[in-house]
């Protein structure tokens, strides 16, 4: 293995994932970090084409929630959205084969080769719920990258910092950074990118030099807004998803509808 398509947060967003997969052509695997579902009209549709191409996938939160039955447990920002979609969206376009593909995914998947990158959806110390976020300093995401490891047989500092290429999604921001030895991967969200950037995004992992290269496609996202207004999604739920899709930002609050 050398060259590794990463991808994230695809969210039922087909158009943005066959955008992806038809521009990038050389890639010797798919390893895609979670959240298949939700937000997007197409999640059946986005799991068979993964498995299609035999990529290997871990779980996210939402994939978690759908197929389980609990809360996704995600930003306060998207949460009523989230909700909302996946019980009256998701839930009637996804199959009972595809819940049962979605429980069966890992939270945790281990590059086998020099690299030993770990993949997860989150972090480590957390593999469905912990934001690595690219604006956290050194020591912050050094402690959410712990998974409650010992080090020399004692409680590991807040100062100390897993060494090793760790593989996250989940905040929907494209980064790659590099702390305390620690080399952090966010390939972004292919499907919905909250970065103020709307096209899809992906990274690219050579697993024999270590290298990683950052991209952007762009995709039609009209159609997909289309396919969504098909689905006839009332207000203000549409107008949320259709700003978290042409903006590329998370929806301003005063689109939450307020509690009766």
């Amino acid at each position: 293995m050398a060259r590794v398509l990463l991808l994230s947060d695809i969210h039922g967003n087909l158009h943005a994932l066959r955008a992806v997969l038809e521009t990038v052509k050389e890639w010797d695997e798919v390893i895609v970090l979670g959240d298949l579902v939700d937000y997007g009209p197409h999640p059946g549709e986005v799991i068979d084409e993964l498995r299609g191409i035999d990529a290997k996938v871990v779980r996210g939160n939402h994939d978690h929630a759908v197929a389980f039955g609990v809360d996704c447990r995600c930003g306060e920002e998207t949460h009523w959205l989230s909700v909302w979609f996946r019980e009256n969206v998701t839930l009637n376009l996804v199959s009972r084969a595809d819940r049962q593909y979605l429980a069966q995914l890992p939270l945790k998947l281990v590059v086998e080769d020099g690299l030993g990158a770990i993949a997860v959806h989150a972090a480590p110390s957390n593999p469905l719920y912990e934001y690595l976020y690219p604006w956290l300093g050194d020591g912050e995401l050094c402690a959410r990258l712990r998974a409650r490891l010992r080090l020399s047989g004692k409680e590991a500092k807040s100062s100390d910092c897993p060494r090793g290429v760790y593989l996250v999604g989940h905040t929907h921001h494209q980064f790659l950074r590099v702390a305390r030895g620690a080399l952090i991967v966010n390939p972004g969200s292919t499907g919905q990118p909250r970065d103020g950037d709307p096209r899809a995004s992906y990274a690219l992992l050579d697993t024999e030099t270590g290298r990683v290269e950052l991209g952007r496609v762009k995709y039609d996202v009209d159609a997909v807004l289309k396919a969504l207004e098909a689905l006839r999604i009332p207000e203000p739920y549409m107008a949320a998803l259709r700003y978290l899709l042409v903006k590329a930002e998370a929806p301003p609050k005063h689109m939450k509808p307020r509690r009766p």
